[in-house]
């Protein structure tokens, strides 16, 4: 495994957060937000994202009987009513 200098500082500061705040998430979030706070930086906020896909039906696959009701249009006896 390649040793990445820049990782192992993260990493490190990600090891003294969680046992500062006891592994708390909450906590270690409450301090992120504060630190950026206190920075002066402009923190950019993106829209939330609508999924890329839709949940559709396959109409194709569903045929509407005589009374109603929807039947699969794999039926070998299609047309037989």
């Amino acid at each position: 495994m390649v040793h990445n200098p820049i990782t192992e500082e993260i990493r490190e500061i990600r090891h003294r957060l969680a046992a500062q705040f006891d592994n708390d998430v909450y906590r270690i979030g409450a301090e992120i937000r504060r630190r950026q706070a206190a920075s002066g930086r402009r923190i950019v906020r993106l829209p939330k994202r609508e999924p890329i896909t839709k949940h559709t039906t396959n109409k194709a696959l569903h045929v509407r009987t005589g009374n109603g009701l929807l039947t699969s249009g794999c039926d070998s006896r299609e047309g037989s009513s």
